[in-house]
C-alpha cells in the first residue's frame, strides 16, 4: 500500500478535472468505421472565458513567430506550417506560455496543468489508433497510427 500512494496522488488531479473535457468520437458508415477524433474543449462558463482570452493571446504569439508551450507539448510555425512537438518531460508551471490575464497565477497553473494532462492523453491515444486531435480555438493535428512526433498541425478556429 505504501508504494501505491504516490500513484494515487498523481491520479488525484485527473480525477478532479473540472475545466477541460476530452471527447472521443468515431463516425460509423456503411464502409466501416472512420478514424477516431479527440477533442479538447473547456467545460463551464469560467473555463470557456479563460480559454477564449488565453487562446487569443496564443494565436497572436504564433502569428508573431513565437512558440506556445502547452506543458509536455510545444506548438509553433516552421516554414509556414504549424508543428506540434514534445516539450517538457516533467510538466510543471515553467513548461507553459502564460497569458496576461486578470486571474491568479495559481488558477492559470491549474487550468494549464489540466489541459496538458488531457492533451497528452489525447495525443497518446491518437498515436496508437490514428486519428485527429483538436484543441478548440487553437489547432488540429492528424496523426497516423504509430506516428512519432513532431506532428503536423493546422490552425483550428482562426487564420494565421
Amino acid at each position: 500500500m505504501g508504494k501505491l500512494w504516490p500513484f494515487l496522488l498523481f491520479l488525484l488531479p485527473l480525477a478532479l478535472a473540472q475545466d477541460w473535457a476530452l471527447t472521443r468520437s468515431q463516425t460509423l458508415t456503411a464502409q466501416g468505421a472512420k478514424a477516431w477524433r479527440y477533442t479538447l474543449s473547456p467545460r463551464g462558463g469560467e473555463a470557456r472565458a479563460l480559454w477564449e482570452a488565453l487562446s487569443l493571446q496564443y494565436r497572436d504569439h504564433l502569428r508573431a513567430g513565437y512558440r506556445v508551450d502547452l506543458g509536455s507539448w510545444r506548438l509553433y510555425f516552421l516554414g509556414g506550417k504549424l508543428r506540434l512537438e514534445r516539450h517538457c518531460q516533467a510538466v510543471n508551471p515553467a513548461c507553459f506560455t502564460f497569458g496576461a490575464l486578470p486571474v491568479e497565477k495559481a488558477r492559470q497553473d491549474r487550468f494549464l496543468l489540466e489541459l496538458s494532462a488531457l492533451l497528452d492523453q489525447a495525443l497518446g491515444e491518437a498515436a496508437k489508433t490514428g486519428g485527429a486531435v483538436t484543441l478548440s480555438r487553437l489547432f488540429r493535428a492528424e496523426l497516423r497510427r504509430n506516428q512519432a512526433p513532431p506532428y503536423p498541425a493546422a490552425p483550428s478556429g482562426w487564420r494565421p
